[in-house]
């Protein structure tokens, strides 16, 4: 059925809605036509026309507004005054309830694998994410729970390495219920490591 006539002011955000809502219903975003999101939002196909332009543009755009708004939420979770476990879990919770709700074509966007996308995903990581992850260490240092002999350009370099990870892995968060053992494992290297007690890994000589 279609939705009432979207006010001239809310249009896009109307067809922004609508195309986030049907890309998460279907396992194949290329069969949600431009028609179908029209109807959705309660515009015309015109209107989406003269909008974006084409369908790959306003994916485009569905990308930039869902990255955008989950990189607020996780700023808004790490200026809170929650403790810093509770910050990690809501981060966590909210990557993967974001993964959930996409289809695997908008995840593949997202991780990089788009060549249009990759310029903002990238930009997006260095401007914003990186240092959002200092902040979130830092708490972690005050409140005790991260070493804090560990120096910012370390945890830098761990990050760009799980990044260029992901890229390598752009399924692993498509269908991610029937993965969630191999999710938290990871989850649990990324934060604890391999040991389960501490060795000596790097013994200094006496002097």
């Amino acid at each position: 059925m279609r939705n009432k006539k979207a006010p001239r002011k809310d249009k896009r955000q109307a067809i922004i809605n609508a195309s986030v809502s049907l890309f998460s219903r279907t396992h194949d975003v290329k069969r949600v036509s431009l028609e179908d999101i029209a109807q959705e939002a309660g515009v015309s196909p015109t209107t989406i026309y003269n909008k974006f332009g084409t369908r790959e543009a306003l994916l485009y755009e569905v990308i930039k507004v869902l990255a955008e708004e989950n990189l607020e939420r996780n700023r808004n979770i790490v200026r809170s005054t929650i403790p810093f476990p509770e910050k990690i879990i809501s981060i966590l919770s909210g990557k993967v309830d974001m993964a959930a709700k996409l289809n695997s074509e908008v995840v593949d966007k997202l991780l990089g694998q788009d060549k249009r996308v990759a310029p903002f995903v990238n930009q997006i990581y260095e401007k914003d994410i990186k240092p959002l992850w200092l902040e979130i260490m830092a708490a972690g240092k005050r409140e005790g729970y991260i070493d804090s002999s560990l120096d910012d350009e370390a945890l830098l370099v761990f990050l760009d390495i799980l990044q260029a990870g992901f890229k390598t892995k752009p399924d692993l968060l498509q269908n991610y219920q029937t993965k969630m053992r191999l999710i938290e494992q990871l989850t649990r290297i990324m934060f604890y490591g391999f040991l389960k007690k501490d060795i000596e890994l790097f013994k200094k000589e006496n002097s």
